[in-house]
């Protein structure tokens, strides 16, 4: 069985990413729904949690996937710590015969920030568990939970992988593409996932990009981005990516674009499943 984790770090709280243990636990009341069972200091806080979890899990599955996933064995355990702080989160799996054989997860900060933030992310990545069977690359896991958090998040993420290459901090798309475990940088490959992950899902729609990540794994990347977008090799895919961040970093103060391919709120296209099984 192989094992998995997926953090999401906080301005304050970076820590996350090394163990569950650095998150001390103040539990005193459950509510449990259909696919997640919360663990909070409130009945309250806990109901709130469990509820906003599944509308998230129904939402974000819709947006990646064009359909809903059915609902699992075994309830997701998630276990909250309330503070004055912004968001972090950490979600754990275990992985057998291409499946999560268990997943559980913590989040952290305040209560409005766990909810437009933490709870979406974290959710994403059990989205991604249940599509891919097995760990999903760094980049793409964790750039395209982001998508799932709030425009504030959004936005800052935004700033930050301008700010990275403004100082030249990022690295080529081929390295990034072949990073297995979190850098010593956590915010700068959080903000360079992210950035090529809203690129790509602009230029394409969140399937293509799951099915690109998939291709990539399967058959090289240079494969995989003249299959799914049409460019040579991941060397093109970086030149075009990065014409792209600098028009995107020369209007940053333009208002946000609503694109319905960034949108929560609009389904995909269910994706075809032989083809799905076929990349398996």
């Amino acid at each position: 069985m192989e094992a998995h984790c997926c953090a999401r770090p906080s301005t304050r709280f970076l820590s996350v990413v090394l163990s569950v243990g650095a998150l001390p636990l103040l539990c005193g009341a459950s509510h449990r729904t259909t696919n997640f069972v919360v663990e909070a200091r409130s009945a309250d806080v806990a109901k709130k949690v469990a509820e906003h979890a599944e509308e998230c899990r129904r939402t974000i599955a819709r947006a990646w996937l064009g359909r809903e996933l059915p609902d699992w064995a075994e309830p997701c355990p998630v276990k909250v710590k309330l503070t004055g702080g912004e968001a972090g989160g950490l979600t754990s799996f275990g992985f057998d015969h291409n499946h999560v054989s268990d997943q559980s997860m913590v989040v952290e900060g305040r209560l409005d920030r766990i909810l437009a933030s933490a709870v979406p992310h974290e959710v994403t990545h059990t989205v991604f568990a249940a599509f891919f069977g097995g760990p999903m690359p760094r980049w793409a896991d964790e750039g395209a939970s982001l998508l799932s958090e709030d425009q504030r998040e959004r936005s800052r993420h935004d700033q930050i992988a301008v700010d990275l290459m403004a100082r030249r901090g990022e690295i080529s798309l081929g390295e990034l593409f072949q990073i297995d475990e979190y850098p010593k940088d956590l915010m700068a490959f959080y903000g360079q996932g992210y950035s090529i992950s809203r690129f790509l899902i602009e230029i394409g729609g969140r399937p293509r990009f799951l099915e690109f990540v998939r291709d990539g794994l399967a058959t090289g990347w240079d494969a995989a981005t003249l299959d799914h977008y049409g460019l040579a090799s991941v060397r093109e895919l970086d030149r075009a990516w990065r014409s792209w961040h600098r028009g995107l970093a020369s209007n940053r103060n333009a208002p946000p674009i609503n694109d319905p391919a960034l949108a929560l709120s609009e389904p995909a296209q269910p994706i075809d499943e032989p083809r799905r099984n076929a990349l398996r």
